[in-house]
């Protein structure tokens, strides 16, 4: 019989903002939950509804950065969830779809906060 296969998320941000991107989305996100590095690594690990993530904070600088197309897709319970998160994560970040309803939404809004990840937040899901 094979190994269970566990695959989740990883995100690398580099400089030492791990703390501070952790406090944006926790702002965004209250249920948000981070455990912060037990040693020399940093390597956070991170779950938000059904979702465990791990976050990397590289001490190194690379020639790369996260991009938009990948995304956290997050579904809200309410059109006002929406707007209030989107307002929060495009805080010194970019929209790159501005809050509105569109064919596939009630209400959606796609922004990448200042660490560069990008959020794609909807209620109202249409098929």
């Amino acid at each position: 019989m094979s190994d269970p296969v566990r695959i989740r998320p990883h995100l690398m941000l580099q400089g030492g903002v791990a703390g501070d991107a952790i406090a944006l989305w926790t702002r965004a996100f209250p249920d948000l939950k981070a455990d912060p590095p037990a040693g020399p690594a940093a390597l956070w690990h991170l779950s938000l509804g059904d979702l465990s993530f791990t976050l990397f904070d590289s001490p190194e600088p690379h020639d790369f950065a996260p991009t938009p197309s990948w995304s956290f897709l997050v579904d809200l319970q309410t059109p006002d969830r929406v707007d209030e998160v989107s307002s929060v994560l495009a805080e010194n970040g970019s929209v790159m779809m501005p809050v509105d309803a569109y064919d596939f939404a009630e209400r959606f809004a796609w922004v990448e906060d200042r660490f560069g990840i990008s959020w794609q937040l909807r209620y109202g899901a249409r098929a």
